[in-house]
Parts: structure tokens; sequence; C-alpha cells
């Protein structure tokens, strides 16, 4: 049994724990105590005393290079390894301190005593002992507790083939999911409310399956539409809309903590990011099969394809490994790999399973029974594949330090340009060559300090220009430059091998090596094995969409349920362990991941099966009863509101408006950006932020690099972009009603809408008004709205009339009127769900409605004269801006 052969592998690690000297390459025999003794007393001192100052884990480690640890010393820095146990002449260290021609020359301005030398020759000499760094007592040994959780956590159970129950209701029941609803609610005492009305179950589809509202001929149809079949003939027309993988590819994009740049400490872009959010919404919208979808993104490079457009595809698709939060400037390379790692193995694992697995790290889970080894047997997984993201890790780097461009995947073949030699790099290659030669020079003479001809000191002068000529060798063999076409993803390693334990997760410290594998939580008949010669990925993308693994398709069943029911069966989407939620109808949870693997892991038809329910169906409407029972409508009584996502928001905003363009952007607006730090006040983050502003695009296609949201998303609770996020928080702050009052871009779009309801000169105001409702809350007005809206209407324009005949009769200069929003000439009846080449275009950026609101940091773009806004638009202008406001507007019921 699988079982037995892991527990075998734990009782040999547990040994080996015991045994194991922390090594790189062949491991250190076991030291004697003479030479722990020799080393306490007469290496460390030199280490501590000489070198800790420049080259610890606590200090700037200068060339990446650390000697508080054996391994820092054995894996070395930018220069190579500092030591090679046994052999003082071919290690750099004491080539270093004998200031050795060709060395780097240490202590750089003194030389160590020759009793100091020699003793540090005679320990490398005889291996260079140090004391051994222990594994916890529990690492590696059998646990009776997570053997028993194995057996008992209702997650980790295979999947149960479960049968509708029977229900008393059964004349309410549509889907045999609603009998597990009845049956609950039932077994409670419980009754669900009514359905909901036509209008208001076409707004909630609309916006759930297509993220955006539905047009007024689309409610006057729907509701005229007194077929047997309508409600499926909506729902058929909703999947098969391009807005449907739009909407559905950002709930993943949130689970794949999708973003444009590195984030962390030095944000630098990821130009080529687009192509994975691309991949996504095309997967969506073609209904690729989920275990495949999967399948590609843990190992499309691995996986046969038919074409090489094919294969393109699946290497777009390792984006989603790639595309995460990383330190560039972490000073060492192995820690920078491991966080990466571990970043990796906390998306996979939470996105797919719902697992913490990454909480095993730097010691057993506190929950959950994954041990440490399990936790670096994925570890050998990801660290045996090279992270394509196209940047590196240099501390204090600037310009295009941390750009690599050997870290990019190439799509098709390579341009000609990027495949013949240029003279012009190996020129620059020479030149780069020369300055880091005249840099070594410089920096070991005694001349370091002085100043040269420009009164710059030597050194700093030296580096400056090694720097610079430098960023012009990477510029010059940038593939991007050259006419590749490129993405991020991930390939396997050169060299491909199981890695060690980490100690305390501390990178440099290495305890014993574990086998590459997989989470023994999940074990199950036939489990896929490692090749030794790949890295893993393919082997474990098969084992997590295996018919027998039961967490994947649970874990996306709740997904599902939970985008169309606000919660889902299980509130803790991403953690299904101990520490998470259980759920609240366990059976209906496994009946729907039993129908999603019968459906060919179709997400399509999980979504139909859900909202074709009668339990979708229901009203909003409370009932005193049910809420004393049930206060948090766990059991499905009703239909819970949800508060419109951020993009939502800004694009029925727009579709209201008439200014939505649909057709998808190419590429994105960060596609053209060096790859150098970027800071949130500089010209390239305003121009981020005004291409946001200026756009029409669905908010889908807004530039989303890293600490730099635009504000009509960061508003209202975007994704977090560090990590998997499957469910948002909702917040209620002052900040969301301000942004409404006051910013520019909702201003725009309320002129906008108030152009478009008086350039209906078929319409009376009535008329208008009810119209301005169908295409804002997408419900008609009432009579007592129409009456207030319009009191409100000849109000606000006899007040702006007599306003702006006094300002252009007085002597005084003052605000002049603004320009109205240019508006189409076309018929605008169907303009909320433009897909022609009117919506493509340009838009003419209208003013506020009064010069003196614009903020300083706005940069208004004026073409042209555009006519002046008279007291009627201004009034109206207010009363659509009051309409996108409204909670009914943000509000799906």
């Amino acid at each position: 049994m699988n079982s037995l052969c892991r527990l075998t592998s734990l009782l040999l690690l547990s040994h080996l724990a015991a045994t194991t000297v922390a090594a790189a390459g062949p491991p250190a025999p076991h030291p004697t105590a003479e030479a722990l003794e020799f080393f306490e007393k007469r290496v460390r001192p030199i280490l501590v005393n000489q070198c800790y100052t420049c080259h610890s884990a606590n200090t700037n480690s200068k060339g990446g290079l650390r000697v508080d640890d054996r391994n820092g010393l054995i894996q070395g820095g930018g220069s190579g390894p500092a030591v090679v146990p046994g052999d003082p002449e071919n290690s750099l260290l004491i080539q270093a301190v004998n200031h050795a021609e060709d060395a780097p020359k240490m202590p750089p301005k003194k030389r160590l005593s020759p009793e100091e030398v020699a003793d540090l020759t005679q320990w490398v000499k005889d291996g260079a002992a140090w004391p051994e760094a222990k594994l916890a007592a529990a690492v590696g040994k059998p646990n009776a507790k997570y053997d028993k959780l194995r057996e008992t956590h209702w997650a980790w159970q295979p999947v149960a083939k479960v049968a509708a129950p029977n229900v008393q209701g059964a004349s309410w029941v549509r889907d045999d999911l609603d009998r597990f609803i009845l049956a609950r609610l039932e077994q409670e005492g419980l009754k669900p409310v009514g359905d909901a009305d036509p209008q208001t179950l076409l707004r909630r589809l609309t916006f759930d399956l297509t993220g955006l509202p539905p047009t007024p001929e689309e409610i006057v149809a729907f509701v005229n539409d007194d077929s047997h079949d309508a409600l499926d003939k909506l729902v058929d027309r909703l999947l098969a809309s391009p807005a449907f993988g739009e909407r559905w590819g950002r709930h993943w994009l949130d689970v794949a903590r999708y973003g444009e740049s590195t984030g962390s400490s030095r944000n630098i872009p990821y130009p080529h990011a687009w192509r994975y959010r691309d991949y996504v919404i095309n997967a969506i919208n073609k209904d690729k099969p989920f275990d495949q979808f999967i399948r590609e993104q843990v190992a499309g490079d691995l996986l046969p394809a038919g074409s090489p457009e094919e294969k393109d595809e699946h290497l777009i698709a390792t984006g989603f490994l790639a595309l995460g939060v990383k330190d560039v400037n972490q000073r060492f390379k192995v820690r920078f790999i491991m966080d990466n790692v571990d970043e990796q193995i906390d998306t996979v694992s939470r996105s797919v399973l719902g697992v913490t697995a990454s909480c095993a790290r730097c010691h057993d889970h506190k929950f959950d029974p994954i041990p440490t080894a399990d936790y670096y047997a994925l570890a050998g997984i990801f660290q045996s594949s090279d992270l394509c993201a196209g940047v590196r890790n240099k501390m204090g780097g600037g310009g295009l330090d941390y750009y690599d461009t050997q870290l990019l995947l190439h799509l098709g073949p390579k341009s000609a340009a990027a495949a013949e030699p240029n003279e012009k790099i190996a020129a620059a290659t020479k030149a780069v060559a020369k300055a880091r030669a005249e840099l070594v020079a410089i920096r070991d003479s005694a001349d370091s300090e002085k100043t040269g001809p420009d009164g710059r000191p030597k050194l700093a002068a030296a580096r400056q220009k090694l720097n610079r000529l430098q960023a012009e060798l990477i510029a010059l063999s940038d593939p991007a430059v050259n006419g590749a076409k490129l993405a991020f993803g991930v390939r396997d390693a050169k060299t491909v091998s199981d890695t060690q334990i980490r100690i305390r997760g501390e990178a440099e410290k290495l305890g014993p090596t574990v086998p590459r594998g997989f989470l023994t939580l999940l074990q199950f008949p036939d489990q896929p094995k490692v090749n030794p010669s790949q890295s893993g990925r393919l082997e474990l993308a098969q084992w997590l969409t295996s018919e027998k693994n039961p967490l994947t398709p649970r874990v996306m069943a709740n997904r599902v349920w939970q985008n169309l029911f606000g919660e889902g069966l299980v509130k803790s989407v991403d953690n299904f362990g101990i520490s998470g939620d259980v759920p609240s109808h366990p059976e209906l949870l496994d009946h729907l991941a039993t129908q999603f693997v019968r459906d060919g892991w179709s997400v399509k038809t999980l979504v139909k099966r859900v909202v074709l329910s009668r339990a979708y169906r229901l009203s909003s409407e409370n009932a005193e009863a049910n809420d004393a029972v049930d206060p948090g409508n766990r059991l499905v009584w009703r239909h819970t509101p949800r508060r419109l996502h951020a993009e939502e928001i800004r694009d029925a905003t727009l579709a209201a408006a008439g200014t939505l363009n649909l057709t998808p952007p190419e590429a994105s607006p960060a596609k053209d950006m060096k790859v150098t730090e970027l800071r949130n006040n500089e010209p390239r983050a305003k121009e981020l932020a005004k291409a946001a502003r200026e756009s029409h695009h669905r908010s889908l296609y807004l530039p989303l690099l890293r600490q730099l949201t635009p504000t009509s998303l960061e508003v209202f609770d975007f994704a977090e972009q560090g990590m998997v996020t499957g469910h948002r928080d909702t917040t209620t702050v002052a900040t969301q009603a301000l942004y409404l009052l006051n910013d520019p871009f909702v201003r725009r779009e309320s002129l906008s809408l108030a152009g478009r309801l008086l350039q209906r000169t078929d319409l009376d105001d009535k008329d208008r008004v009810d119209l301005a409702y169908r295409l804002t809350v997408s419900r008609p007005a009432t009579a007592a709205e129409i009456a207030r809206i319009r009191g409100f209407l000849a109000d606000y324009e006899s007040a702006a009339s007599v306003a702006l005949a006094s300002s252009s009769s007085s002597s005084t200069p003052k605000a002049q009127p603004i320009a109205l929003a240019s508006v189409s000439t076309t018929d605008t009846s169907d303009a909320g769900s433009q897909t022609t080449a009117d919506a493509a275009k340009p838009k003419k950026k209208p003013a506020p409605l009064n010069p003196d609101d614009v903020e300083a940091d706005d940069e208004p773009v004026v073409e042209e004269v555009l006519p002046q806004v008279d007291a009627k638009t201004a009034a109206w202008a207010s009363f659509c801006q009051a309409l996108l406001g409204t909670a009914e507007f943000r509000y799906v019921p």
C-alpha cells in the first residue's frame, strides 16, 4: 500500500535527520569533536570578526555570499562557491584571504594574519566541519493523529455516490439538487420563499453569467416570453456570449492571483502577463474541460500538442505558476528560489485542492495531515522547474538589473533577428567584461576611495559604468526588442532532482533529501509515479485531476456554487482542511462533484445545472420565521442579495452611459513597459492610471500591475493580487460614497448617460426617466419615482439657469459652463450591448460638471472645443449620477 511505503520513507527520514549534516553536494562526514572544537575556537571567531559585517544573513551580504552558514559558503554568491570542502586550493575563500592575483581581496582594506589564514586553510582541508543543524524531533516520525485525520475528515474521503432524498414538497423541485436543499429546509421546519419576478431573475442571471446588466430590449423580450423554455433559452444565450468567459475568467484570475508585475519591495512589470489572462478567457469560453484546464496550467510544456498553436497555448497556460509575487530584491538566490517554490505550492494546493500545504514549510502542519516531508516532496517538483517570469533576484539593483532574458518562453519559431549573431551584442559583451575587470582592479587597490577627474570616487564611478554597460547589453539582447513572441511560464530545468528538507524552513539549512511526490493526505490506487528524468509536474497534474482525487471536483463545484449564491456550500472556499468550514449540505456537494466529473468536467454544464434550479430562482424577500432559525441563510431558503464586484460596477456604469466598448483590446497597456523598477509616483505609473481612466473597455482589460490598482476597482474591494482569492471581501466604507460623488470617471459617465437620454427626441421626460431606470437598475420607474424626478429636474434646471445668467452678466470672472460629453449619433436603443464598429470609435473625454471640481492630479484631455452644457443637461447629469450612486444600482437581489 502507498501508506506503508510512505511510512517506511518517513522512518528512514527520521533516521537520516539524526545523522545527516546539512550540506550542498555530497554529504559532509560526521564531524569529530576535535574538528568542531577547532572550528568554534579558531575559525568561527575569524568569520564573525572579519566577515559577518558584509556577508551574513543580517547584513547586506555583498555579492550574495553568506559565511554564517556552511551551505552559504558552499553554494557561494555571485562569484561561485566560496568553499570546496577538502580542497583549499580551489576554494575562493582561501584565495581571497591570500589576496591571490585573480581573486577578490578579502578583507578588502587589510590582510588577515598568517595564523588566521593557516587556520582557515586547515579547516577547509579537513572538510569544513560545522555544527549539525537538527530537524525538529517530530519531523519524519509516524503521527497517529495524522492517520486518524486522513481516515475521518470529510474532505479527504472519496466522493460519495448519493441518491437525491425524498421530500414532501416534490412539486417545488425542478432538479435533483433542489431535493437536497428542500430536504434540509423540511428537516428544520422551514419553507422557501417565493420565486423572483422575471425582471429580477434576468438581472441576476445576466450579471452572474456575464458581469453586465441586461439591456432594456432584453428585459422586454424576457418578460414577454411565455414559452416553457424561455429560461433555458436565456441561459444558453448567456453561456454562449463572449462575456461569459470574461466574467468567469475573472473568477479564475482571482484564484490564480493574476497580476502584471512582481509587487513586493521592487515592483517590476510583467509585460507579457496578458497572454495568460487571454488564455483563461478563451479556455472558459470554449468550455475547456476543467481537468484539462488544470493540467495545462501545471504542466502544459510537458503535454502533447497537435499543432504549433496548441503548443503555444500550453506554454502560455503555465503562466499560472509564474505570475505570482516575487521579491527580486532578495539578496540570496537560494532564498529567492525557495520563496518562489513556496508561493507555487501555496497557489496550487489552495486553488485546486483547497488545502494550505505551504504551512508545512517550517514544521509539520499544525492542523492538517501534511508533514514537512510532503511539502518538500512537492518542493522538489517545482525546484526542478525553471520559473520563467523574466526576472531574477539582485540586491539593490537598478535599471534592467532585475531583467533576465534567459527566463522567458519563446512562442512559435524564433524570429530571424533574434536568431542571428549580433555584432552590437558581441561588442557590448566585451565592454561589460572589461568594465567588470576595471571595477575589480580599483576595488582591490589602495585608490578605491580616491576621486577621479570628474570629482567622484573612482570605485563609485567604475560601478556606475559597469551597471550602465550591463543595462545596455540586456537591452540589446532583449528578445522582445528583436521581434520574438514571448510568454511567462515554466519549463523543466536542465537538472532535475529531489530536494532536501529545509530545517525550520531556512533555505540554506539542509536536512535529509525527500523523494519527489504528492501529498499523502490523499492516497488512491494507481497514483502516477514521478518520471525521474522530468520535474514531476506532469505526474502532479495527473494526480490533481484524477477522477479518484476527491478534492479537485469538490473544490471547483463549491467555487461555482459560491459564485452563483454569494457563499459556498463550504464557506472557506480556499480551505477544506481542519481549520476550514464544514459543508452546509455535504451530500449536495458530492452530488454536484459527481455530476461535474460525469459531464466531462464541463464548467458551463455545471453552471447551467445550478442556475436552472428552483433554489437559484428564489426571491430575496425576507421571512421572519426563517430568519429566526437561519439568519445567515445557510440553508438557502431565499436568494441572498450581493453587491456587484468592482468590475461589474464600472462596466455597468459604462453600459448605462452607452460608452462601453465590448471589443477586447489587443494585449495590455503594460505590454511595452521596460522591465525596470516601477514606483508609484513616477511618470509610467501616471500613464497607467491615465490609461485606466480613459479606457472604455471592460474592467477585466485594465492594467493590473500590483500596487497600482485602478481607483475604480480598488475602492470596491478588488481581489488581493498577491494570494489565492476565492472569495472577495465586501466592505461598506466612506471612500466608496466619496468616489461615487467626486471621481472624474463617475461624473464623465453621468454626463454621457444624460446625453444619451436627451438625444432620444422621440421620448418625453417621463419616458426618459423610465429609460434611465431601465438602463441602470433593470426595471421601469414607478409613477411616484417619475413624479419626484421630474420635480427635481425642474428645480435643478431653474436654479442652474439663474446661476448661469448671474455668471454671464457679472464683471467678475467666474467658472463658465463646461463641455458636454460627446455621444454617438447612432441609435442608442441597444448601446448597452454594442459590439459593432460604433462601439470601438474613440470617445472624447468630457470635462467634469464643474471645472472647480477638477482634482490637482487630473489631466483632462480636451482635443477640441465641445458644446457648452446648458442648465437642462446639467440637471439630467445630476439625476444620472444620483442613480449611479444608489444601492439598487450596486446590488443584485
